[in-house]
């Protein structure tokens, strides 16, 4: 009668344990996309930049090349969490 009792205790437990590591691992999966969606985004920023000023106009300007230095700054730092 103990074995019983102690078989369906084990069987409920695992269950349980089954379910949340199932929900676990499908939040895991939508965090995964997100964060390579959010690479993405990034890469295409930084391509998109690069390709603006590819002649070194923006940069060299006085009137707004203090601007355009500080967007790269800021690219630079989002550069460094972007998936490799």
């Amino acid at each position: 009668m103990g074995w019983i009792i102690s078989t369906i205790i084990l069987a409920v437990i695992t269950t349980t344990l089954g379910f949340a590591l199932f929900n676990l691992l499908k939040k895991n999966e939508i965090l995964e996309d997100f964060i390579a969606k959010q690479s993405e985004a990034v890469k295409t920023c930084d391509q998109r930049l690069k390709q603006i000023d590819n002649k070194g106009i923006f940069y060299a300007d006085d009137e707004i090349g203090w601007f355009f230095k500080e967007i790269k700054k800021i690219q630079e730092a989002l550069n460094e969490f972007t998936l490799k």
